[in-house]
């Protein structure tokens, strides 16, 4: 399968802080969440427009060992009041013999040629080094199923733990970065506020039809 261009989807995540602690209106919210998610003009949706793109749950992850992974998973789940991940199927598949899941790789994130990288300390993709996402990752009605790479830290650069937090945003389907996720702060309360509502409405969801979720 072809894979998708990427806009690379750390520059300047490398510091902490949390970002605003009131989200905006209902209206903003849903305006994000059809930025970065619903609609098709945004990165990184080629099909299904017009639905919320996400998993089915609970998501298989294979942490390998990475130490930030854990906490990672424990704040998003805590936020949004919920079991997202299924942390102990896929300990003993190999890496290779993964096909639906999130797996965790450390020291891998892309970095270009010449780039800057404390710019580049994370990222998510179709394998370690690797700049794309796999083609044919959303299938009807809008689920996200294949294997996404968190790849973390390059040789010059170690993703805090709000980067760790971006970057899994980013593998449960949050595609083009908006404010207070990658444009400003790494994560904000809009983040999780989008997040929420992604999760809080099933998969395939129509536009007209999401209904805003605050997160706890």
């Amino acid at each position: 399968m072809k894979k998708l261009a990427l806009l690379v989807l750390t520059a300047a995540l490398t510091a902490c802080g949390g970002g605003s602690d009131t989200a905006s209106s209902p209206t903003v919210v849903l305006s994000l969440l059809a930025s970065t998610n619903v609609d098709s003009s945004g990165f990184p949706w080629s099909s299904y427009p017009g639905v919320t793109k996400r998993w089915a749950l609970p998501i298989p992850v294979k942490v390998n060992g990475e130490v930030r992974a854990g906490p990672a998973m424990d704040a998003i789940e805590a936020k949004l009041g919920m079991v997202l991940f299924d942390r102990t199927s896929l300990n003993s598949v190999a890496v290779g013999n993964v096909t639906r899941g999130i797996v965790f790789s450390q020291g891998t994130s892309y970095l270009p040629t010449g780039a800057d990288p404390q710019g580049f300390c994370a990222n998510v993709s179709d394998g370690p080094y690797a700049p794309g996402f796999p083609g044919g990752f959303v299938r009807a009605p809008g689920e996200m199923s294949a294997r996404l790479y968190v790849n973390l830290d390059n040789p010059k650069c170690t993703a805090g733990a709000d980067v760790v937090i971006h970057e899994l945003g980013h593998a449960l389907g949050l595609g083009s970065h908006f404010q207070g996720f990658g444009n400003g702060p790494a994560i904000s309360a809009d983040f999780w506020s989008v997040l929420d509502t992604l999760y809080s409405n099933p998969i395939g969801t129509p536009k007209a039809n999401i209904v805003y979720k605050s997160p706890n």
